[in-house]
């Protein structure tokens, strides 16, 4: 911090000199030269006690650069090593789910085979009378209902035609509704509260409009 004080005056002074040149002003006697010469002095100075310094310094550095160089390499080491295991880990439980897989696919398939071969075995006559009657018993249940079919559906008879609004009274109401909206605000003006300033009438003042009453 010294070191870089002393620099910092040093151009600081060597500026002002040279503002002083600029301006044509006489700077033989000016207290800036004395200064000039006190810094570059210690300058020198400074530059000795570096070059003794400068081996030791040099020493130092190196010293704490093999320090974080066997650092990193220890690191990387336990990384590594940490690395490798979550792998393993990875492998085997993939491993053990891939042949967990594979038994449940395997099982799957020797249940179907079993289905196949006792349907096989089943008279088909007798399947067929089996599920008309229960389809039988069912309708005079009551359990199941027989669906109409889209002719039936659709063949109403005489029906008064209608829009389409008119068929869903909710959605004609809405549409009502906004249509009152539109017709109020061409009736009566909104109120229009004081949050803001004044910036004028928002569909413009008809000069030849009168809406005063005359007083008898």
């Amino acid at each position: 911090m010294t070191k870089e004080q002393l620099y910092f005056n040093y151009c600081t002074n060597i500026s002002f000199y040279l503002v002083l040149k600029a301006k044509r002003i006489p700077a033989h006697n000016h207290p800036v030269i004395e200064r000039l010469v006190t810094y570059r002095n210690l300058i020198n100075e400074l530059g000795a006690v570096d070059a003794k310094l400068s081996p030791q310094l040099r020493q130092l550095l190196s010293e704490r650069q093999e320090e974080r160089a066997a650092k990193k390499t220890q690191r990387s080491k336990k990384d590594k090593h940490e690395i490798s295991k979550v792998a393993d880990m990875q492998e085997a439980e993939e491993s053990d789910s891939d042949e967990e897989a594979a038994l449940l696919f395997y099982k799957g398939i020797e249940e179907r085979l079993k289905l196949k071969r006792k349907n096989k075995r089943l008279p088909e006559d007798g399947l067929m009378m089996d599920q008309e009657e229960a389809e039988e018993e069912a309708e005079m249940n009551g359990e199941t209902k027989r669906g109409i079919t889209y002719q039936m559906a659709k063949n109403k008879g005489l029906t008064p035609k209608r829009k389409k609004i008119d068929r869903n009274p909710r959605v004609k109401h809405r549409e009502k509704f906004r249509r009152a909206k539109i017709r109020r605000k061409g009736q009566v003006l909104e109120v229009r509260r004081e949050e803001t300033r004044y910036s004028g009438e928002l569909s413009g003042i008809r000069a030849g409009i009168k809406k005063s009453i005359k007083l008898k």
